[in-house]
This record gives structure tokens, C-alpha cells and sequence, in this order.
């Protein structure tokens, strides 16, 4: 039996902080969690780990509960789920773009 190093594969953790203002009540806060590493090619590539969203009414954070089952009563059930996918796709798409376009200035600007 014989190993070979084939490569590494340094990847960097970062957690972005994404303010989505649904409508001038609503705010949710998103913290997405990535890894970001360097492709082959030089450019970067972003995983994303997870979401979480913190929900704000009139600038003030609320409960996830409250906030759930105020927008559920209101609402319902599917205009919470579609609201919370829409969020966090929005969020998602942002924190992507940001850093697989300006990693190499947002990593150069917390060396400095």
C-alpha cells in the first residue's frame, strides 16, 4: 500500500450578516454561515452551512416563536413558509455573490 499527496484544499469559515427588509415593518436579520474556498481555476467557491434569521417588527427583535405565530395568524401557514424561503434565498444569493466576487478584497482587508 502506498499514499500520495494529491493537494489541499484551504477553506476559510465566514458568517455574513444580511439585512433583508421585507416591507417597512418587517426586517429579518440573516446570519449565513459558508465556507469559501479556492477553485482550481483561482476563483472562489462558496458552500453554504446554514441560516439563521432573527426578525425584527418596527426595528425591535422579536421571538422566532412570536414572530411565527403572529405572521401564521395573520397570514398562514404557507405565507410563513414562503416568506421564510424567500428570506433566505435572498440572503443566500447575497452573501454568494458578495464573496465569491470580493473574497480576495475582504480577506486582504482583515490581514491589514
Amino acid at each position: 500500500m502506498m499514499a500520495v499527496h494529491l493537494n489541499d484544499f484551504i477553506t476559510y469559515n465566514v458568517n455574513c450578516n444580511v439585512a433583508i427588509h421585507v416591507d417597512s415593518l418587517i426586517t429579518a436579520e440573516v446570519t449565513v454561515y459558508t465556507y469559501v474556498g479556492r477553485k482550481p481555476d483561482g476563483t472562489w467557491d462558496v458552500d453554504i452551512m446554514d441560516c439563521e434569521i432573527d426578525w425584527r417588527l418596527n426595528g425591535k427583535r422579536c421571538s422566532v416563536s412570536g414572530f411565527q405565530e403572529l405572521y401564521k395568524k395573520l397570514y398562514g401557514n404557507d405565507a410563513y413558509l414562503k416568506l421564510g424561503g424567500d428570506v433566505l434565498k435572498e440572503a443566500e444569493n447575497l452573501a454568494t455573490g458578495r464573496l465569491a466576487t470580493s473574497f480576495s478584497d475582504i480577506i486582504k482587508d482583515e490581514i491589514e
